[in-house]
């Protein structure tokens, strides 16, 4: 299913995730919404902007959004790690609803999604995607 159509479907048709996802691991899942960071337009991007380009936009419609996001987790890959950390930087300034998790373009290039590559606003260590802090939701699997 298009993300777009899943997102209006649950009013939240303001949100732009690139994708949506569920990982299975363990008996647990986890649904997510991916936001990519395409990094700067043309390689050059003023100061001023450099904190707010791209996926601060994106944190911007969270925040409209009522309390009920139905993903356990928003992932957002940042472009690089200055980008990676002023992300992380607002959300500690100013939390969101949705749990987040965010990494960078290099670390996903260098290892696998599912591995310690997450970092939510409060943790300064990388988590695996299943073990992403108990403020997000695992949904059980049922075993039949």
């Amino acid at each position: 299913m298009d993300t777009s159509v899943w997102l209006r479907e649950r009013g939240l048709a303001h949100l732009r995730a690139d994708d949506y996802g569920v990982w299975l691991e363990d008996g647990r899942c986890l649904r997510f919404l991916v936001h990519v960071d395409p990094g700067p337009v043309g390689g050059a991007i003023g100061e001023r902007e450099r904190s707010t380009a791209g996926l601060g936009a994106v944190l911007a419609g969270y925040r409209r959004t009522d309390p009920f996001v139905p993903v356990g987790a928003v992932l957002v890959i940042a472009h690089d790690a200055a980008q990676e950390a002023n992300l992380l930087a607002d959300l500690m300034n100013r939390p969101l609803r949705a749990p987040v998790a965010v990494t960078t373009a290099d670390l996903l290039h260098q290892q696998r999604p599912h591995e310690s590559v997450w970092r939510v606003s409060a943790a300064t260590a990388r988590h695996r995607l299943i073990e992403i802090p108990p403020a997000v939701k695992l949904c059980p699997i049922s075993r039949r």
